[in-house]
């Protein structure tokens, strides 16, 4: 029987947190943008980001843990260091990079070894979701760099600012990630 660490946990549900109010961020964003198609993309973008929410807490239960709140997620470290975003290209390009970090975070963790198979399936599944999520906002960011607005710079500033971030996460949720994510950033 897989044992899961107290540290784990904690991983697990600053996951939950965070996926909840990255959900809850987009679902705002959603109701102010005039796009039909941005509208449709966003809105299912947050409830699917509000659903990876319910399956951590799922998933926490199943392999013996409690749901807890969390004080920091990802991003309101990420406000803290950036300041308030008001824009929809300067959103969707931290979701973007944000996006690709959790991918390669939640791929490392599954192969971590000894992870509880309950907690691998959770992250094998959450990293095939989000690879939806990086196509449709690459694809919407594509079409803004077409129409001339500078992305690669922008994509370029919020990596530094995610690697910040992450350094900052590691030390505090003790991720052993060290050497692979930190070399991705």
């Amino acid at each position: 029987m897989h044992q899961v660490s107290d540290r784990e946990l904690l991983w697990l549900n600053f996951y939950r947190a965070s996926e909840l109010h990255g959900g809850l961020m987009l679902g705002r964003l959603a109701r102010y943008v005039r796009d039909p198609q941005l509208m449709l993309h966003l809105t299912r973008h947050a409830a699917e980001e509000i659903e990876h929410a319910q399956r951590w807490t799922e998933t926490i239960l199943a392999v013996g843990g409690e749901p807890r709140p969390i004080r920091n997620t990802y991003q309101q470290i990420y406000a803290r260091e950036i300041g308030p975003i008001s824009s929809v290209l300067r959103i969707l390009v931290l979701t973007q990079v944000f996006e690709q970090r959790v991918s390669r975070h939640f791929m490392e963790h599954a192969c971590l070894p000894g992870t509880h198979p309950e907690i691998v399936r959770t992250l094998n599944r959450m990293v095939e979701e989000e690879k939806l999520h990086l196509s449709w906002v690459s694809t919407w960011l594509d079409q803004q760099a077409s129409e001339g607005r500078a992305i690669s710079s922008l994509m370029d500033e919020y990596r530094m600012v995610d690697q910040l971030v992450y350094d900052e996460l590691r030390a505090e949720y003790d991720f052993p990630l060290l050497a692979k994510l930190a070399s991705h950033g």
